[in-house]
């Protein structure tokens, strides 16, 4: 059985990120992150959840996403390749910030993911 736990470290690892980044288009308000324990999944060591638009708009909710990490993978991992891993999850994000996921085919995360990345090391040791 999967258990899942709040993980507000990550959030705020989250937040940190957008803003050293300037990834404007998210709202670090509206993403929450979890760590599941337990899980199957083979290799996967994060994964980003939202709700339908029909969902969303039943409820009279904006848009928000939910990244999964998977603690028996996540956690052992160094800070820069946490780091790493939570920026490939953001990548996930349309510029819209309108609920959709952005898919592996759409766009060259590994690519990407290396220019995000330079720009938070740079961030990081100006300050």
């Amino acid at each position: 059985m999967i258990r899942y736990r709040r993980a507000p470290d990550l959030e705020e690892k989250v937040r940190d990120i957008v803003v050293r980044a300037s990834l404007t288009h998210i709202h670090p308000d509206r993403v929450r992150c979890v760590r599941s324990y337990g899980s199957k999944s083979g290799f996967t060591t994060a994964r980003i959840h939202t709700a339908s638009k029909a969902l969303l708009t039943g409820l009279g909710l904006k848009p928000v996403y939910v990244i999964e990490f998977i603690s028996e993978r996540f956690d052992s991992l160094s800070g820069e390749e946490q780091e790493a891993v939570i920026i490939h999850e953001l990548l996930h994000i349309p510029k819209s910030f309108g609920g959709g996921l952005i898919g592996h085919r759409r766009i060259d995360f590994e690519e990407e993911a290396k220019v995000i990345m330079d720009i938070v090391r740079r961030m990081r040791s100006q300050g």
